[in-house]
């Protein structure tokens, strides 16, 4: 029953922030919600600012592809390579949406709110604390739960302590774009 009510929540939390609709869909494994900015600006590290109001793309895990890179659990230690893999081509897509698709020609910089952001600097993130310590503690609280419900092995899954505090990882549209868009789409790009 309560396993039924997590999906249910899960689900509605999707459905009102539009993650449901297929445009948001960026494969393999990622979501992209796109809403205004409502911080204080924000200045990343390779000059980009943020202003109050505008455009950006909040990123989110797509559960239910992620828990089917475990397959039945038999392979799950393979399941963090796949992962590892799975979402270096989703950033590669949202790039290539970054650089051609009117739904992202706007948009400044790309964000997330996760506890897994050790080691996202090497894959071109920013990490950023929340501004509030209780709201880290109560989304890493949130994020373990999900976690518990996708994960084959659910609440057998080893704990982690790094996983107690949830973080803003952020990239900017240039960054991503610079990084992780094919050089064939460039040509492509020029040429069109």
């Amino acid at each position: 029953m309560l396993s039924w009510l997590w999906r249910c929540c899960d689900f509605l939390y999707r459905w009102t922030h539009g993650l449901t609709d297929p445009a948001a869909e960026v494969r393999p494994i990622l979501r992209v919600q796109v809403k205004p900015y409502r911080g204080d600006p924000l200045a990343l590290a390779d000059g980009s600012l943020i202003r109050p109001g505008d455009p950006i793309g909040v990123i989110h895990l797509n559960n239910e592809r992620v828990s089917a890179l475990h397959g039945d659990g038999a392979g799950s230690r393979w399941a963090g390579l796949a992962f590892r893999r799975a979402f270096h081509a989703s950033l590669e897509t949202l790039a290539e949406h970054a650089r051609n698709a009117p739904r992202y020609r706007a948009v400044r910089g790309f964000t997330a709110t996760t506890i897994f952001h050790h080691g996202t600097e090497w894959i071109g993130f920013e990490v950023r604390p929340l501004s509030r310590p209780l709201l880290s503690q109560l989304v890493a609280a949130y994020e373990r739960r999900l976690l518990t419900q996708f994960h084959p092995l659910g609440r057998r899954r080893p704990g982690r302590p790094r996983f107690a505090e949830a973080r803003q990882i952020w990239i900017s549209r240039e960054e991503l774009i610079r990084r992780y868009a094919s050089e064939r789409s460039s040509a492509r790009g020029t040429h069109a």
